[in-house]
């Protein structure tokens, strides 16, 4: 039985919209290949471009409530990044020595109270990057912005959509990422400079399993997959 105090509505009135607003979770998971990950590299004789779209993840959080925190796992396919030589990219693979280069979210930094559709908010978010077999605890600047439903865009890509957008660097000593020998050092700089541009979305397990069933007919395969070697010629 509810007591007669003015408050006691009110208060379990709030409570019950706080167990209402339950995180959403965020899929990035793009067959098309639309989202971007590039590093940059600036040395004395060379600079080195490096691209992949091979990148899934996910991130989870309320953007009505922000500061009930968020968490999330953005990885990147190592192998597949492509500088424009192939003997580089055999190169590259070789010195990451790892299949997958992750950012698992942990917090976010002095968040503002809630995302407002098309607004984008510029935010810290703190968590643990992987690469070369070493984890270091980093804060990257993020800038998400959510983008309002329409007719139109439910054509072009399921559920509500956010867009995801960092750019920060990567000192390549912290990691063990190997620059030793004269020739190296003047080809690969001290730092990469990494950007991405994601679009993830918060569809259902069956409109992604759709969306990733369009792009296969229409592209052939997964955008995100890499094209496999040509046999050898015979001699």
């Amino acid at each position: 039985m509810l007591g007669r105090g003015g408050g006691s509505p009110p208060m379990l009135l709030s409570l019950f919209l706080t167990l209402l607003a339950a995180p959403r979770e965020w899929h990035i998971d793009d067959a098309w290949g639309r989202d971007v990950v590039q590093f940059r590299s600036t040395a004395p004789i060379e600079d080195v471009t490096g691209t992949t779209n091979a990148v899934t993840g996910r991130v989870k959080f309320d953007p009505e409530n922000l500061a009930a925190g968020a968490e999330g796992r953005i990885a990147v396919d190592g192998t597949s990044l492509k500088t424009g030589l192939g003997l580089r990219d055999e190169h590259l693979r070789g010195t990451l020595a790892s299949k997958e280069i992750v950012f698992t979210l942990e917090k976010l930094e002095s968040p503002p109270r809630k995302l407002e559709p098309g607004k984008p908010a510029d935010l810290k978010a703190i968590g643990k990057f992987e690469l070369h077999g070493t984890s270091r605890m980093v804060t990257v600047p993020v800038r998400v912005t959510l983008v309002s439903p329409s007719p139109e865009l439910e054509k072009f890509r399921p559920g509500n959509l956010l867009r995801i957008q960092s750019d920060f660097d990567v000192k390549l000593d912290d990691y063990g990422i190997d620059r030793k020998g004269p020739i190296l050092k003047m080809q690969v700089g001290e730092t990469a400079h990494v950007t991405l541009s994601i679009l993830a979305s918060d569809a259902s397990d069956e409109q992604l399993a759709k969306y990733r069933a369009s792009a296969k007919k229409w592209l052939g395969k997964d955008a995100r997959v890499a094209d496999e070697a040509p046999p050898a010629t015979p001699r």
